[in-house]
């Protein structure tokens, strides 16, 4: 069969399109399936709670397992884009309401120190920062910011997978407020 010369532009743009929706749904497809193998393989695993996280400004490092009788948020993230600075303060928020219940653990992933140092101080979080590049790669995290609360039990209870919006942070509160 023989395209008309006149049709090949459209008949090219009309192929283009569809190359990049199938394009689209397979990135969509397969980050999803990331994202699900992820999660189920989280929660089939403890180890997470007992890996040594080097504290960024300190020379001691510290466990999920440190946190007896507390909620542990551990949060990876960059500050690749400027929605570090807002999922932190979302979090401080979240952090002061629940004090004593709660340790945030902000793993840094893809910084060199004294950019994190930087920021860490620029910032002042309260938060327990440290170096989660190892552990970002270790445990095949699918993406960033990505959040896993532990319980008082030290049980993965919830897992949220890029940037908290406001109905993401309300589960995250109820969990805690639940279990408090």
């Amino acid at each position: 069969m023989k395209l008309d010369p006149k049709y090949f532009n459209t008949f090219l743009a009309i192929v283009a399109v569809l190359a990049a929706i199938l394009i689209a749904f397979f990135t969509i497809s397969s980050q999803e399936g990331k994202q699900k193998a992820f999660k189920k393989r989280i929660v089939k695993q403890d180890s997470l709670k007992t890996v040594s996280w080097p504290r960024v400004k300190q020379q001691d490092s510290l466990k999920i397992s440190d946190f007896k009788d507390q909620y542990v948020l551990l949060q990876f993230w960059t500050n690749w884009s400027d929605g570090a600075v807002n999922e932190h303060q979302n979090l401080k928020e979240i952090q002061k309401k629940y004090n004593n219940d709660l340790t945030i653990i902000s793993a840094i992933v893809g910084l060199e120190k004294e950019e994190a140092v930087t920021y860490i101080k620029k910032h002042d979080f309260p938060f327990q920062f440290v170096a989660g590049s190892q552990q970002f790669g270790a445990f095949g995290v699918p993406g960033l910011p990505a959040y896993l609360l532990y319980n008082r039990n030290q049980d993965l209870v919830y897992i949220s997978l890029g940037e908290l919006d406001k109905a993401q942070s309300d589960s995250l509160r109820k969990v805690v407020e639940d279990g408090s």
